[in-house]
């Protein structure tokens, strides 16, 4: 065999090692990209698309007994939020919006970064701004007064530890609070007006709490986000 053609010999079989190392490589390095495709396609579908910056956002709490409730939100519209409940959060650029329920229109300026409730019941619309938890270690439990009272406050069951202080009607109250077993119940000026609902608290959850109605026999009702 002649020098050249055992050069070409070696070349040919250099390029085959090369390509028994090279080929399974890439092999791995497609499967990887589209499991990486499947796994982005997943998250999309499972959180939804992220807000842009310098966005508000809000939430419907029904507090009526229409289960056909529909509320737009600026160009957002929100269906299916069944009786004494809370929809998601949407997101919206910041700036002037309008919430409109029926015949039912609040106009407001959301700002960038905030969160807020509207409230969607038979005495109108409200729109109650309201916290998020910075701490992530932490529960932030919610008190908003719908109810006739002037104040509102909220303590352990016991009555023992004041938990959100006076929050006077049509506003709210926020506390971040360990993530411990607790019941709670509501107070006015003049004591205990009733016990809330059983709740238990998890780290890095918004745990709302509106208080509705007569103080004689108000309704309670937890929403969580």
């Amino acid at each position: 065999m002649t020098d050249a053609a055992k050069d070409s010999t070696l070349a040919q079989h250099g390029l085959a090692q090369h390509a028994s190392v090279l080929l399974p490589a890439l092999a791995l390095l497609f499967v990887a990209l589209a499991v990486s495709g499947r796994a982005s396609a997943n998250d999309a579908a499972l959180y939804g698309p992220a807000a842009p910056a310098g966005s508000a956002f809000v939430r419907v709490f029904n507090a009526s007994d229409n289960p056909e409730l529909e509320v737009r939100v600026g160009d957002e519209v929100l269906t299916d939020i069944p009786p004494w409940n809370v929809s998601d959060f949407v997101f919206l650029p910041a700036g002037d919006h309008a919430v409109v329920a029926g015949d039912q229109r609040h106009s407001s300026t959301l700002a960038a970064g905030r969160y807020y409730t509207a409230v969607a019941g038979p005495d109108g619309l409200q729109l109650l701004e309201n916290a998020y938890p910075e701490n992530r270690l932490k529960a932030v439990v919610i008190l908003y007064n719908l109810t006739d009272a002037p104040s509102l406050s909220l303590h352990t069951q016991d009555g023992g530890t004041e938990v959100i202080g006076e929050v006077a009607a049509a506003e709210q109250g926020q506390r971040e609070v360990n993530p411990a077993p607790v019941q709670f119940a509501v107070h006015d000026q003049d004591g205990p007006v009733a016990d809330a609902p059983s709740v238990r608290l998890a780290r890095g959850r918004v745990f709302s709490l509106f208080a509705l109605g007569d103080t004689e026999r108000p309704r309670l009702v937890w929403a969580v986000n």
